[in-house]
């Protein structure tokens, strides 16, 4: 399935195809890619409309659990840890916000499995 049922956004499996094509173009233009996980939002259907609504239009907001959701941005420069803390202040006070950023040179399910280690980062 493509798309989560629930909140109408891309699911799993297309999360990963992004990721892999985002990582593809970090390699080939030398841009990064930077992975946000949210876990455990309170109110997920207010949590993915907020996350929606609020960033750029080129990031992929995905659902990639039961109360995961995942952001997927790239961008030309630095760690990541402003579209994190973007994340972090749209999601609200009771979710866990973990992230990785990557210059290509990793594989998509490396790049999810990384973003879910804690520790956390704020």
């Amino acid at each position: 399935m493509l798309h989560d049922p629930l909140t109408g956004l891309p699911g799993h499996a297309l999360l990963l195809d992004r990721l892999e094509q985002s990582l593809i173009r970090a390699r080939t233009r030398g841009t990064l890619v930077t992975l946000v996980l949210v876990t455990g939002p309170d109110d997920l259907l207010r949590t993915a409309k907020a996350l929606r609504q609020n960033l750029r239009p080129d990031f992929t907001v995905a659902r990639c659990g039961d109360a995961v959701l995942a952001v997927l941005a790239e961008h030309d420069f630095g760690d990541g840890s402003p579209i994190a803390e973007l994340i972090r202040q749209l999601a609200g006070e009771g979710p866990h916000v973990h992230w990785v950023t990557s210059d290509g040179d990793a594989e998509p399910e490396q790049v999810l499995r990384t973003a879910r280690t804690p520790p956390e980062r704020h």
